[in-house]
């Protein structure tokens, strides 16, 4: 299957930007893949900002400090969420742009998928010049997905499959803030380099991290770049602009099974903080 796999129509949905505890947005994800089952559901594409807080993936449970470096970022700000889609850590903020792109289907293969994505941000970014594609090396959650401008990584994307739909999740770094160096800090204390086999990734070299803001050298909003991305994909992908629904019958069950099912931990800042916290064992 080709990159140009379509659709008749996606939903474009913005649920804003969420403090609460971080496995919010992703339960909402979870939430809008369960609705795919559903008589006529339509592709969506929802947006959300988490504001401010690390994202884990499944390899960075091993890393051997990382309680320690949880405690830190804690004390930095930071919330913690282990989630349940592939690569490792992100971290998040107000100026990051999240997107999840959810197909009714299952069948859709992997590659085609990235593909079909990474086509729609070509075409969505060009406002800001030529994304590149694949792994950049030395940087957070690198893999074959990476995408860049002039060679440093702004985002990158991760998929899951449920027995529903299909999720692909990336983000988007738009304003210029040390997130490389945040990430080098946070595996140095995690204890990356004393792992000999199962790294989440294989080293940390945070100048590899850019942004849209530092390659266009423009002072840009995640609120710009929504609009912008919006009227780019509109003008070749048939999108329709939906005022945020929650699926709410899903929402309540999407939170238990990631977190009871799937073991998924969410932790606020203000909860890393306090002395009686630890990981659960």
């Amino acid at each position: 299957m080709s990159s140009d796999y379509a659709f008749e129509q996606f939903q474009w949905m913005d649920s804003g930007t969420h403090t609460a505890t971080p496995i919010e947005p992703l339960a909402l994800d979870e939430a809008f893949a369960r609705a795919m089952s559903e008589p006529g559901a339509m592709p969506l594409i929802h947006l959300w900002i988490y504001d401010q807080a690390l994202f884990l993936g499944r390899r960075d449970a091993k890393l051997p400090h990382l309680e320690a470096a949880l405690r830190q970022m804690g004390a930095e700000g930071y919330g913690a969420v282990l989630r349940s889609s592939g690569g490792a850590c992100v971290p998040l903020d107000a100026g990051v742009l999240n997107m999840a792109f959810l197909l009714p289907d299952t069948s859709i293969s992997i590659d085609s998928f990235f593909q079909l994505v990474a086509s729609m941000l070509q075409v969505g970014l060009r406002t800001y010049g030529h994304v590149t594609f694949g792994e950049v090396t030395g940087s957070y959650c690198v893999g074959d997905y990476d995408f860049a401008c002039d060679g440093k990584k702004i985002g990158g994307m991760a998929q899951r499959r449920t027995r529903h739909g299909s999720i692909l999740q990336l983000c988007i770094n738009v304003d210029d803030r040390p997130r490389g160096d945040l990430m080098e800090r946070f595996y140095h204390i995690a204890g990356l380099a004393e792992m000999s086999h199962g790294k989440p990734i294989p080293q940390i070299n945070g100048a590899t991290i850019g942004s849209l803001a530092e390659a266009t050298g423009l002072s840009l909003s995640a609120a710009e770049v929504k609009e912008a991305l919006f009227t780019s994909i509109s003008s070749q992908w048939n999108i329709i602009n939906t005022p945020f629904v929650a699926p709410s019958t899903y929402v309540a069950d999407a939170r238990q099974h990631l977190t009871e099912k799937l073991g998924l931990f969410s932790y606020q800042a203000k909860e890393l903080q306090q002395t009686s916290w630890s990981l659960p064992r």
